[in-house]
């Protein structure tokens, strides 16, 4: 019987940038530059999101929330696109990719990412 792993990141960033121009920050950071899209599709209802409408390594890249105060979630997950293998049973693992999203995205002019809930959810090891 064959496993395969699921990957996931939900990262929570702060930033006065509007989500169009977040998102012009964070590709430039994490996907070459490819534009997300998609504002005016709702994906998540009431919620503003855009995504990156390209399949990038098997992930969809999507940027969620208002933005100041309340802030924005950055989630990566597998690409709807991409079937399990055939030769595969069931997920194996799900495997939490925010520490290294957060690590590419550290320092990034425009944007702070909230530490203290990722630090709650032991995603990431903080020295201080």
């Amino acid at each position: 019987m064959k496993k395969y792993p699921y990957f996931s990141c939900s990262l929570p960033i702060i930033s006065e940038e509007n989500i169009v121009d977040l998102a012009k920050i964070i590709s430039s950071k994490i996907a070459g530059n490819i534009p997300f899209e998609g504002l005016e599709d709702y994906i998540y209802e009431e919620v503003p999101a855009i995504y990156i409408n390209s399949n990038i390594l098997g992930f969809e890249v999507v940027i969620k929330g208002y933005g100041g105060e309340k802030g924005y979630y950055l989630e990566v997950n597998p690409h709807p696109s991409n079937n399990e293998p055939d030769d595969a049973d069931e997920i194996d693992i799900d495997i939490d990719i925010t520490r290294y999203i957060a690590s590419l995205l550290e320092g990034t002019p425009g944007m702070k990412i909230k530490y203290g809930e990722i630090k709650s959810e032991d995603y990431i090891s903080i020295i201080e």
